[in-house]
């Protein structure tokens, strides 16, 4: 398998690191702020292994939280076999608040290495705004 980064961005959040933990993993509001996202349920508490089931359009599907450090890191991993993707979101303190980061990779046999510029440059697109979107969802959050 090789590895290609499709995005990483940062943003600030204009609140506390366990306020943003909470936000982020509320899975059931993650359509206020994630891309694409119609709706979305956990089938378990967050843990490692946790398979979030969501709908985009007429599409459904699952993440997969493939890494996990309460309220410093999650990582949502979609896809598998031959090409996989890993959104993962790191959180830090930052002065009272908290500074986002969110890296996107995608992870392909090598026989597709060369057929995943299209995927990349999509993810990236498509991607661009979400840590804007989860800020303005935090901070105007209850």
């Amino acid at each position: 398998m090789t590895q290609f980064q499709a995005l990483d961005s940062q943003e600030l959040i204009h609140l506390s690191v366990p306020r943003v933990w909470e936000l982020l993993t509320d899975w059931v509001a993650a359509p206020k702020w994630m891309p694409g996202v119609d709706s979305m349920e956990a089938e378990q508490l967050t843990s490692l292994g946790t398979v979030l089931d969501y709908r985009s359009g007429s599409h459904e599907r699952q993440l997969l939280i493939s890494e996990l450090v309460d309220e410093k890191a999650i990582t949502l991993t979609s896809g598998g076999g031959d090409i996989s993707v890993h959104y993962r979101y790191a959180l830090a303190k930052d002065s009272g608040q908290t500074q986002v980061r969110l890296v996107i990779t995608v992870e392909a046999a090598k026989k597709l290495r060369n057929e995943v510029g299209d995927l990349l440059a999509a993810i990236a697109g498509s991607e661009a705004d979400t840590l804007k979107s989860l800020r303005a969802y935090a901070e105007s959050a209850p």
